[in-house]
């Protein structure tokens, strides 16, 4: 079940809202890499994987807008999918 006010962040979100990522070396703009934030990779990951069930959620409309301009969507998906599998 889902709240009527969900609230999900990718690692820029978190890093302008908290001091979370003051000390981190990963870069929270960045989805892809050995640098990329996995708040990032697994808020864009999760929506593009949910983007179904997500979509009768008016809430969600312009996150979900959002993974269509993603040109390194395909490349986030691989990336979290190994890493959920645990190959490299």
């Amino acid at each position: 079940m889902m709240a009527t006010k969900p609230f999900v962040a990718g690692g820029a979100s978190i890093n302008t809202m908290t001091d979370y990522c003051g000390g981190c070396r990963l870069d929270p703009r960045t989805r892809v890499g050995d640098d990329a934030c996995p708040f990032t990779t697994g808020y864009w990951w999760s929506l593009s994987r949910n983007r179904a069930l997500l979509q009768g959620n008016s809430r969600r409309i312009r996150a979900l807008r959002g993974l269509d301009r993603l040109r390194d969507l395909d490349e986030v998906v691989v990336q979290e999918e190994r890493r959920g599998s645990g190959r490299p």
